[in-house]
């Protein structure tokens, strides 16, 4: 038994000490009266090297148990026998063939059996084996076929992981992407440990710092560097002047600097920098239960709504913890109650809040708002679009745009676009609102060079066929501006034109667009390859729409709804400003954004806080929907 348990630990011994000698560098803790020279004395490292290695040593002092990088006084470069016979130190190191005997070998190295036997152990008491590697004395005029050893990797260098650092924060430092990181350092891939070694690229490190001359940005796939310089209108030689490693290509989730001054008087892009410099505080305002006695998932479309929107949320929160980001977060149950809402208030601090999402409806926004006044909490109106212009608060953020603004999109476009089509609007008979729809026809009438411009309305909530087909042109182009979010007469109105013949080109906008069409089959809203203005968009053949979808399925069980997708997009746009800029004002005024299906363009309600302009126009191509205005625009924003 004693001599199996000598045996086990001779070899771990063995192992370590073939473990330690593959690494260049290790660890070292500063003893009581060490300094930098003695230090380097120690590991025979010129002072110029040791700070190399140690980038954060200051004037050249080191402090008790400060953790440093020094040489591996046990590393041995070693090649990989695999790759061919090798010359180390005056002998060739060689592996074995099969048929390969002490002849063979002495005709062809000009070495005895005694020589051979007197330079390897192993053949004193055994005989030649295939795939043994021997050492062979050199022999002067013998050429010898063997693979040179290889030169140290300059391109890496080591580095020494501080607390609380995260793989993208080092990644992001260096201007690669933490998969590239993961690769250099398999040993990671499960959790990153303070105060390890691991492999960098050997360049100069990025600053974290949001300092005053520039701003970070993560290079997209397909950017280069004319597309950069047109984004952010820098001349390119300004570009390479901020970072020169750009002479070497450039590369998605390399990150680079952006001159300030030009990035925000020329550029409408919003560039977050996550960072850990504060604790950002955030709460979270929610409907979870209601008056009712238990919980119902099948019928209760708010608690579905509220469920999906926050386990969209706490993948917003997980992402930007992940980068780096130190966020502390509470959840309150509202009840959608305003009694609920003004006890929550009264019974938690929320002077040092940063950010409060929600609530959901616009009465308790208003209320939270008022009570809070004007102090700096960006407070996030997540859902409701109706009008928030009464509002006394400064910080009050609206994202969700409203109807006006949807059907203005979609007006805007028809008005910017028009080139002769055979114009015909479609309105509902209801009276209430018959201002708001003579308000587009006398805009549509307004167009240069219109040409005919048709109306019709149902008579008794019926639209005959032969209206249609009274008003539709065979041999143009015809657009028809439907006005109505009734769902009867909106299904009449598809159905009738859905049927058209192919050849007979029609396409339809709806202004308004929100359960109207639910009745409407897909196949008859291509065949009007309808056009609507919306205020988030779920591309499933975008990458991080599918990557969010797989990650979302994994951790939840069940697939990601349209409020799962707001609930992710709103409190990481939100989150991402205030780290980035913790002043309301100037984060929500720091420009565009866009996330994985929303879009985020704010602006300035007079002195009433911040509305979202934000709004995608898609139409139906065949069976998919797509984004019109990135279609066109697709030379700007993809290689």
């Amino acid at each position: 038994m004693n001599k199996l348990i000598l045996t086990v630990i001779l070899f771990l011994l063995v192992v370590f000490n073939a473990f330690s000698q593959e690494k260049k560098y290790v660890t070292h803790q500063v003893k009581k009266g060490e300094t930098v020279f003695s230090i380097t004395q120690q590991y025979a490292i010129s002072k110029a090297d040791f700070l190399k290695l140690n980038p954060d040593i200051k004037n050249d002092e080191v402090s008790i148990d400060q953790i440093v990088i020094v040489p591996n006084k046990a590393y041995n470069i070693v090649p990989n026998i695999d790759d061919g016979d090798y010359v180390l130190d005056g002998y060739l190191y060689h592996k074995v063939l099969p048929k390969e005997g002490f002849y063979s070998l002495r005709k062809e190295y000009g070495v005895s059996k005694r020589t051979l036997r007197k330079h390897n152990d192993v053949l004193k008491i055994d005989d030649l084996k295939v795939g043994q590697v021997i050492k062979i004395p050199l022999k002067e005029g013998y050429e010898i076929d063997a693979v040179e050893v290889k030169k140290e990797d300059t391109s890496i260098k080591p580095y020494l992981v501080k607390a609380k650092e995260t793989k993208y924060m080092i990644a992001r430092r260096y201007g690669i992407e933490v998969e590239d990181l993961e690769s250099m350092n398999p040993q990671i891939k499960e959790g990153l440990k303070a105060e390890t070694i691991i492999q960098v690229p050997n360049r100069k490190e990025i600053s974290d710092a949001v300092n005053e001359d520039s701003i970070m940005y993560q290079i997209e796939k397909g950017e280069n560097l004319f597309r950069l310089s047109q984004k952010f209108n820098v001349p390119q030689n300004q570009l390479l002047e901020h970072n020169p490693e750009l002479k070497d290509g450039v590369k998605a989730g390399m990150v680079i600097k952006i001159p300030k001054k030009i990035a925000f008087d020329n550029s409408k892009i919003f560039i977050e920098n996550i960072t850990s410099n504060k604790v950002v505080k955030v709460a979270i305002m929610l409907p979870f239960t209601t008056n009712k006695s238990k919980l119902d998932f099948d019928t209760d479309k708010l608690l579905n709504i509220t469920t999906d929107f926050y386990l969209g949320a706490e993948m917003a929160l997980d992402s930007l913890k992940k980068q780096g980001a130190d966020i502390s977060v509470k959840v309150f149950d509202t009840k959608n109650k305003l009694t609920e809402v003004s006890t929550i208030l009264k019974t938690n601090e929320f002077n040092d809040v940063d950010v409060i999402i929600g609530p959901m409806f616009l009465n308790n926004v208003k209320f939270v708002a008022q009570s809070l006044g004007n102090q700096n909490t960006a407070i996030i109106s997540p859902v409701s679009s109706k009008n928030h212009d009464g509002f006394a608060s400064k910080s009050t953020i609206q994202d969700a745009p409203s109807e006006d603004l949807l059907a203005k999109k979609v007006l805007d476009y028809v008005k910017d676009n028009y080139k002769g089509q055979n114009l015909i609007v479609i309105k509902d008979d209801v009276p209430e609102i018959q201002w708001k729809y003579n308000k587009v026809i006398n805009d549509l009438k307004n167009i240069d060079s219109l040409g005919n411009l048709s109306v019709l309305s149902p008579e008794k909530g019926y639209i005959r066929p032969n209206f249609f087909k009274k008003n539709i042109q065979d041999n143009k182009e015809n657009w028809v501006i439907l006005l109505t979010d009734n769902p009867s007469v909106t299904n009449d109105v598809v159905q009738n034109l859905g049927v058209f013949p192919e050849k007979v080109n029609i396409t339809m906008f709806a202004l308004y667009h929100n359960g109207n069409f639910q009745k409407s089959t897909n196949h008859h809203l291509a065949r009007v390859n309808l056009h609507y203005a919306t205020s988030n968009f779920v591309n499933e053949n975008d990458t991080k729409v599918q990557q969010f979808i797989k990650k979302y399925k994994a951790i939840n069980y069940l697939d990601p709804t349209e409020y799962s997708f707001k609930g992710f997009d709103i409190t990481y746009d939100a989150l991402a400003r205030i780290i980035t800029y913790p002043i309301v004002n100037r984060a929500f005024s720091g420009g565009i954004s866009e996330r994985i299906s929303s879009r985020f363009i704010y602006n300035k309600r007079g002195n009433k806080g911040f509305k979202n302009e934000g709004i995608y126009l898609v139409k139906y191509d065949g069976l998919n929907l797509v984004d019109v205005e990135k279609s066109s625009t697709s030379v700007l924003l993809e290689e």
